[in-house]
C-alpha cells in the first residue's frame, strides 16, 4: 500500500473514491463544500434527506455523482467540529477503512486537511495520524507457515492538501510516519511470534539483520553467556540458568551522520521471550501470553529501526536483554544471595520477578558507553497494571527533565503514561537481612518498588524507566501485541532534533 501527498483538483480526480467529512447537524467540510458547489448541489440535496446527521459512525457512499470523476464520494461523520481529539479521529479512520475493506476500492484520495485536531490546525500532526492510524487498522498477526492470508484491495491513498504552503510539512510528515509505522509493525511482529521461534537466539540474529540492512549506520555485538561470566553478570545469568535456551544480550549501536550533538541516548528493552516465572510459578491459565514479556526489547528494535530509517543526526544505544525463564535443574531459588555486575547483592525471594535482575546487569554494562540518558522499557510488574490498568504505563525517573520530555512525548502521541514516584520510603520496603537488597517488597506498591530496584543501578546517569506490563499486549477477541510504546519512544527522539513544527 502507497501513500502520496499532493493538492488536487477533487473533482477532476480519477480514483476509486474520495473521502470527505461531515459534522454534526450535517454541516460539510470545506472539501464537501467545494465538491457539493461542483456538483450543482448534488451532496446538499441527499443531506436534506435526514440519512446522515454527521455523528462519529455515520457514514453514507454517493455514487455517479454529477461532474465529478471519481466513481464514490465517502461522507464520513464525524461529531462535533470543534470537539475532535486524536482518539475521536482514530475511531473516524477506523470506521472508514471498515467501509472501504469490505469494497473493491484500490485507490482512496482522503480529503481531511482541513480539520483540527484539539483546535489545532497542524498539517504535520494530521498526515501522521491519518497514515499511522490506517496501517494500524489493517494490520494482521502473520500465522505461521500460512500463505493464505487474505490480501487487502488498497493499494493507494493520495491525502489532499487544500494548501499548497502545507506540502513541503506535509511531505515531512508522511516521511516520519512510514519509519514510525515500520517501526511499529517490526515490534508487533517480533512479539506476537510464538516462543519457540522467538527465543533469545532469535532476538539476537534480528538485532545482527539490523546491522546487515543499515550498515552504514548500525554495529551490533551480542554478548553471550561466555562473555557474561566474564562481566560478572550472575544476576543475568541466574534468571536463564534453567532453560537450554541460553541468554544472549545483543547491544545495537547506532550512530547518525552529522550528530547534532555529544549526547548519547541508550535505550533498553527487557526480552524475557517466555517467562514461566521459574520456581516461583505462575498460573497455567494465561501463561501463554508470557511470550510477550519481550515486548521491551520489541520496542528498543522498533525505535532502532525508525532511527536508521529517517537516519537521524543521534547516537543511540539499544540493548535487547534477550533471556528465558524456565524450570530446571539449575534454576535458581527463592533464599538465593546473587552479586549483581555491580557488585551490589540481591537476595531472591521470587523468582517471577527476574526481569529486573536482566535490565540491572543490562543498567550496569551501559555505564561504559557513558550514556547521558538511559530509559529502559520493560513488562515489568502486573502491580502497575492493578495501578493504572491497560491505558496507561507506568513512568519512573531520577531526572524531572527527562521526566517531562517523555510526559511531552506522550501527550503528542497519545501513548499515555503517568508518573509515579520514587520515595526514600519506598526503598526500605527492599531491605534484606543477607544481601544489600531484596528482588521485591514486602508485598504493597509493587510497580513502585520495582522501579526503586532498578534505581539502584542507574546512579551515573540520567534514567527513566517505563513499565508497560499493561499496555503492551491485548488479550481476548484483539489479542495481539500492540507496539506501545514505540511511537512514543520515536517522538521523544524526534524532540531532541527540535525540527518539528507543532
Amino acid at each position: 500500500m502507497n501513500f502520496f501527498i499532493k493538492n488536487c483538483d477533487l473533482e477532476k480526480e480519477k480514483t476509486d473514491c474520495i473521502v470527505i467529512s461531515i459534522f454534526d447537524g450535517s454541516k460539510l467540510s470545506d472539501s464537501a463544500v467545494y465538491l457539493d458547489k461542483c456538483s450543482n448541489g448534488y451532496i446538499t440535496s441527499l443531506i436534506k434527506l435526514g440519512d446522515i446527521p454527521g455523528k462519529i459512525g455515520d457514514a453514507m457512499m454517493l455514487y455517479n455523482v454529477p461532474k465529478i470523476i471519481s466513481k464514490r464520494i465517502l461522507l464520513v461523520g464525524c461529531g462535533k467540529k470543534n470537539a475532535i481529539n486524536k482518539l475521536r479521529f482514530k475511531e473516524i479512520l477506523k470506521n472508514t477503512i471498515k467501509i472501504v475493506k469490505k469494497l473493491s476500492i484500490k485507490n482512496i484520495v482522503f480529503s481531511f486537511s482541513e480539520f483540527r485536531i484539539n483546535n489545532n490546525n497542524n498539517i504535520y500532526w494530521m498526515i501522521r495520524v491519518i497514515i499511522i492510524s490506517i496501517k494500524e487498522c489493517l494490520y494482521k498477526i502473520i500465522k505461521i507457515n500460512n500463505n493464505n492470508s487474505k490480501s487487502i484491495n488498497i493499494k493507494n491513498i493520495i491525502l489532499n492538501i487544500s494548501k499548497k504552503k502545507d506540502l513541503f510539512t506535509a511531505e515531512i510528515s508522511l516521511k516520519h510516519a512510514l519509519a514510525i509505522d515500520h517501526a511499529i509493525t517490526s515490534a508487533k511482529n517480533l512479539s506476537n511470534l510464538p516462543p519457540n521461534i522467538c527465543n533469545p537466539l532469535y532476538l539476537s540474529h534480528k538485532a545482527k539483520e539490523l546491522s546487515k540492512k543499515y550498515k552504514d549506520n548500525i554495529i551490533v555485538e551480542v554478548i553471550d553467556i561466555k562473555k557474561m561470566k566474564e562481566l560478572g553478570m550472575n544476576a543475568y545469568i541466574a534468571v536463564g540458568d534453567g532453560s537450554r535456551n541460553k541468554p544472549f544480550m545483543s547491544v545495537i549501536k547506532y550512530s547518525g551522520g552529522n550528530t547534532i550533538n555529544d549526547k548519547k541516548i541508550a535505550l533498553v528493552g527487557k526480552g524475557l521471550t517466555f517467562d514461566t516465572g521459574g520456581i516461583s510459578i505462575k498460573p497455567a491459565s494465561h501463561m501463554h501470553e508470557m511470550k510477550y514479556d519481550m515486548c521491551g526489547a520489541a520496542a528498543v528494535y522498533g525505535t532502532l529501526i525508525m532511527a536508521a530509517e529517517l537516519q537521524l543526526p543521534l547516537t543511540i544505544i539499544g540493548i535487547l536483554s534477550g533471556c528465558e525463564n524456565m524450570l530446571g535443574a539449575n534454576s535458581f531459588r527463592p533464599g538465593d544471595v546473587l552479586t549483581t555486575m555491580s557488585g551490589q547483592t540481591v537476595e531472591i525471594l521470587n523468582t517471577d520477578a527476574e526481569g529486573r535482575l536482566v535490565l540491572c546487569d543490562s543498567l550496569t554494562y551501559l555505564e561504559r558507553f557513558s550514556p547521558n540518558i538511559v530509559i529502559d522499557v520493560a513488562t515489568l510488574t502486573g502491580a502497575c497494571v492493578t495501578a493504572l490498568g491497560e491505558s496507561v504505563s507506568g513512568l519512573f525517573s531520577n531526572n524531572k527533565e527527562l521526566e517531562n520530555q517523555l510526559y511531552n512525548a506522550s501527550q503528542e502521541t497519545d501513548d499515555k503514561v503517568w508518573s509515579l514516584p520514587l520515595f526514600s520510603e519506598y526503598y526500605k520496603e527492599l531491605s534484606s537481612d543477607v544481601a544489600d537488597f531484596s528482588n521485591i517488597g514486602k508485598g504493597k506498591a509493587g510497580a513502585i518498588t520495582a522501579a526503586c530496584f532498578l534505581s539502584n543501578f542507574t546512579k551515573k546517569y540520567n534514567w527513566a524507566h517505563l513499565d508497560i506490563a499493561g499496555t503492551a499486549w491485548k488479550s481476548g477477541k484483539n489479542k495481539g501485541a500492540t507496539g506501545r510504546p514505540v511511537e512514543l519512544l520515536c517522538q521523544f527522539l524526534l524532540n531532541q532534533l527540535n525540527d518539528i513544527q507543532h
